[in-house]
């Protein structure tokens, strides 16, 4: 609040001064007689009026240099995602329909009695504390869930303006199985459906062994059909009837071709087929593994030591060994001793290889035992060459 301050003053003869207010804002409060000073009342009474008027001015200027910031108010509740979101791993959240044994977080704001995580049971119902009743949560989507509960507080009168979130924390039937040739195969939540090619980016793609093929299972209760994607995938099945689908899944991967992409649903399975890899080890310019396109996909020798960049000087063709599985020889492992040097200059026939064998090319200098050339496996770098 401000005061205006009229000061009348008389001719010298009285020395009288009169100290008025005018009011707060402008006066509009009224005027009132602070004091008043004459001949009579003697100079010190008149000293004391000066100073009370210049605590006024004083008083006033400090404020206009320092206005009082406005007041901020803080938000009573945090803010909150819509309440038909769903987790973050939930691309279509607006889909998902809730089913039995789903564990769900209900939040409600400024209610946190009413906020916490809720088992759906085995009749497909949640109970809420301070409802009358159990709600049907199996068969609703997320949305659906929250305006019903948001409904029942506002029957029952125990809220005026409910604002209702309803979210997924897990979900044992809303899955899709990853398995085979993938970085990181396992269990995935799906919530409502996704892709083929989400589910491999969820997964870090393809490992260095998958093969060129990916089979994808249909659940029972997925659409008729793998997706609006499916007919131009599935090459080798009707996709209005089959509920298996194959296709090329490096394809899919390396150049995103939207006609493999297809329409994944909870329950699914799919399984990325693993190619076999050979590897050439020791007096070879680029040793590592080599994987094959497909499981028909054919290997040999010369095919092998050209991928491998041709052998080194100081390598020894003569004494080159093929170490192949065989379960039933002492170790697991059978070694098949092969003149290289022959096989390079066509005097001796070519050799087919077969998937995890391994061609390993002495050198100069060097002695390895098996053990040794099997460890190096795990080190080898993995090549994949179109054919």
């Amino acid at each position: 609040m401000s005061y205006r301050v009229r000061i009348m003053a008389w001719g010298a003869r009285d020395s009288a001064l009169r100290v008025t207010s005018l009011g707060g804002d402008g006066g509009r409060g009224g005027g009132r007689l602070l004091c008043g000073a004459g001949r009579k009342g003697g100079t010190a009474e008149l000293g004391v009026v000066l100073a009370v008027v210049g605590l006024i001015c004083l008083s006033g200027l400090a404020w206009a240099q320092n206005p009082v910031p406005p007041t901020t108010v803080a938000p009573i509740s945090p803010q909150r995602p819509a309440a038909s979101s769903a987790s973050p791993s939930n691309r279509v959240g607006a889909r998902y329909v809730v089913a039995k044994d789903d564990l769900l977080e209900v939040y409600v704001v400024d209610a946190q009695e009413l906020s916490r995580e809720y088992r759906v049971d085995e009749d497909g119902m949640i109970t809420l504390p301070m409802l009358s009743r159990p709600l049907m949560a199996a068969g609703l989507t997320l949305g659906q869930l929250s305006e019903a509960i948001r409904k029942d507080l506002l029957d029952g009168g125990l809220l005026t303006d409910p604002q209702v979130t309803v979210t997924v924390k897990s979900s044992s039937l809303n899955t899709v199985v990853l398995s085979g040739a993938a970085k990181k195969p396992g269990v995935y939540p799906v919530y409502g459906h996704t892709t083929l090619l989400e589910l491999l980016t969820e997964s870090e793609g393809l490992s260095d062994d998958a093969g060129g093929t990916a089979i994808v299972t249909r659940a029972e209760n997925a659409p008729v059909g793998p997706g609006p994607n499916a007919d131009r995938a599935a090459q080798d099945a009707n996709p209005a009837i089959s509920r298996t689908v194959k296709l090329d899944v490096w394809r899919l991967w390396q150049n995103g071709d939207a006609s493999l992409n297809v329409d994944l649903y909870p329950g699914d399975r799919v399984m990325v087929e693993r190619a076999g890899i050979v590897y050439v080890l020791g007096g070879v310019n680029r040793a590592g593994g080599f994987v094959l396109s497909n499981e028909q996909e054919q290997m040999t020798v010369l095919k092998a030591i050209a991928l491998a960049g041709n052998i080194t000087h100081e390598a020894k063709p003569a004494n080159a060994v093929i170490i192949r599985k065989a379960p039933s020889a002492p170790g697991g492992r059978q070694e098949v001793r092969i003149d290289l040097k022959k096989v390079l200059s066509n005097r001796a026939p070519d050799q087919q290889l077969l998937a995890s064998d391994i061609l390993y090319v002495p050198e100069s200098g060097v002695k390895r035992t098996l053990d040794t050339v099997l460890n190096s496996v795990v080190y080898a770098s993995i090549w994949r060459i179109p054919f």
